[in-house]
């Protein structure tokens, strides 16, 4: 008796619960597509640079890419929006850079890199090393 008490008030529930709900497209927003993308590559070296970081990232199967990050990018004032941002690398995890774009152009890079620079993910370039293009305002590279 007490079984059958249970299961019906149960039922009755449930058949009050869908009676109750909202039709599911009368509250969702309509379809929108994001002008944001992104493409993370995993980096194999970063070197310093008195004008830029030059990363080394794994480009397709069997290649390395290399690209130039200048360090103006870089915005420690509050008030400027920033192109270049770091985040610490967790934990058993293998360095990568994320490249941002809005509506199909560049807009931010971000590596999640070791902060010591002891690792030896970091280096030094050569001081004779000349970037040319440590001034452009966009990363364009291969994947």
């Amino acid at each position: 008796m007490k079984k059958s008490l249970i299961v019906s008030a149960l039922l009755l529930a449930g058949v009050l619960f869908s009676a109750s709900a909202k039709d599911p497209a009368s509250y969702k927003y309509p379809y929108q597509e994001s002008k944001v993308t992104y493409h993370n590559v995993t980096v194999y070296k970063v070197l310093d640079q008195k004008e830029a970081y030059i990363v080394l990232y794994a480009k397709g199967q069997n290649s390395v890419g290399t690209v130039t990050v200048p360090k103006k990018w870089y915005a420690t004032d509050a008030n400027k929006t920033s192109k270049l941002s770091f985040r610490p690398l967790p934990k058993g995890m293998s360095p990568w850079m994320t490249v941002i774009s809005k509506e199909g152009s560049f807009d931010s890079v971000i590596l999640t890199v070791p902060v010591s620079r002891a690792n030896s993910l970091w280096g030094v370039a050569d001081s004779n090393l000349v970037v040319e293009d440590a001034n452009k305002e966009t990363l364009e590279m291969a994947y």
